[in-house]
């Protein structure tokens, strides 16, 4: 039978383990645990206040868990180094005994005392905190005067350190936001990764070139305007004199046909023309949907430098940028881009870049002064290339199969 010294020994043993597992429990569970969710925690969860009040003075826990830690593992090697020494006795030779006791109590002390609760608390911060975060919050406050000793003695030989560390920066919150298991759902954690990018992001993202543009001649026959708004698949268009790069404003499908043809002439059509706004090619998209919302505007035409016209701009194509498609298309646009049986890629030349990228999932750069392909190709090639001409970017070969006057209207792309 244990003698009842043997079996409070033993107890005694078991209870420094425990409590030295407890410190390694804390230490990592608070550095593990994000500040932000304890934060959310706190309001309905009382163990959650505690734990976040130690998370907020986590310098001075790291101490006292290392204090805690290391007094108690102290403790059981002394107990244990004694029970191994009285167990031997002169029986055996310590020479070899003692290297053999001191190893396993460091065994002991590495498996339940330090690595066992590190990877428990490293798994399950959350589960660990609700359950030590009460007592240990108070046993902190007990021995504040031992940390702030220990504290000032590291402050001596850590003064001249400067912390380097910053808030979170945001490429670390888009890869927590793009986390898989993060809590948020698939289409919510594109919205808040793409509303992340719009800062980076110009009106020209968005544009569509004049020549693509379906407006409307003020000085063009009556007749056929009414046709053309009639038959047409969008509630606003651009008007223009003459020529297209001379816009005056834009007409609501709605006022026209309000109208009548037996009433449209081109004095009512002037009369219902309303303003368009002008902005710069370089304007953020961030801040034109701001500007939008307060001037209640959602179409504009978009000028260069010099002052001349480029294209136009929607609203709804902006707020695209960020929730994805929820506008109809036209009919009668032409397909951007499609793929062959051979696994090379038809594209339009006025395909974004972005877009080809992530329809395709490719990896061509995008560069300030290159936002389409046909800007790409003009870039590469540096002019104006004829049908046919090829040329090789990373993995790709891009063939011109097709030219307007100035521009490229169809490239093949084959990939390596």
């Amino acid at each position: 039978m244990i003698a009842n010294s043997e079996l409070i020994t033993i107890l005694l043993l078991v209870f420094t383990l425990l409590m030295g597992s407890w410190f390694s429990l804390l230490e990592t569970a608070t550095v593990a645990i994000s500040e932000y969710k304890l934060e959310a925690l706190k309001t309905g969860k009382n163990w959650a206040y505690y734990a976040s009040t130690l998370k907020q003075n986590l310098e001075k826990v790291l101490i006292f868990s290392l204090f805690g830690n290391s007094l108690f593992n102290a403790i059981f090697t002394i107990l244990s180094t004694l029970v191994a020494t009285q167990m031997i006795g002169n029986r055996y030779d310590k020479n070899i005994i003692l290297p053999i006791t001191t190893l396993s109590i460091a065994f002991f002390i590495i498996i339940f005392s330090e690595a066992m609760p590190k990877v428990i608390a490293a798994k399950n911060p959350t589960l660990v905190l609700k359950i030590i975060a009460l007592p240990s919050y108070y046993l902190f406050f007990f021995c504040k005067p031992v940390i702030w000793l220990i504290d000032k003695i590291v402050y001596v030989f850590t003064r001249f350190i400067k912390s380097t560390e910053d808030a979170a920066s945001l490429e670390e919150l888009k890869a927590i936001i793009a986390d898989k298991r993060s809590p948020l759902k698939g289409k919510h954690r594109s919205i808040l990764l793409n509303s992340m990018k719009l800062d980076s992001l110009t009106v020209k993202e968005v544009l569509i070139p004049l020549r693509m543009v379906e407006s409307i001649n003020l000085n063009g026959n009556i007749q056929a305007i009414y046709k053309q708004i009639y038959t047409s698949h969008h509630t606003r268009m651009p008007i223009y004199e003459d020529t297209i790069d001379n816009m005056i404003g834009f007409i609501h499908v709605k006022d026209i046909l309000s109208l009548g043809s037996e009433n449209l002439t081109k004095e009512a059509l002037i009369e219902i023309i309303r303003p368009i706004e002008f902005i710069n090619d370089f304007m953020s998209i961030v801040k034109q949907i701001n500007r939008s919302s307060r001037k209640k505007t959602r179409i504009f035409v978009v000028i260069n430098e010099y002052g001349d016209a480029l294209g136009i701009a929607c609203l709804e194509d902006m707020l695209e940028m960020v929730f994805g498609n929820f506008t109809t298309e036209s009919p009668r646009q032409k397909t951007l881009s499609i793929k062959t049986v051979d696994n090379n890629i038809i594209v339009d030349g006025t395909m974004l870049l972005r877009d080809l990228n992530d329809t395709y999932n490719l990896d061509i750069s995008i560069s300030g002064d290159a936002k389409t392909v046909n800007g790409l190709v003009l870039k590469v090639l540096c002019g104006i290339p004829s049908v046919g001409v090829c040329f090789k970017l990373q993995n790709l070969i891009f063939e011109v199969i097709s030219m307007g006057n100035y521009w490229i209207e169809r490239v093949k792309i084959t990939v390596l």
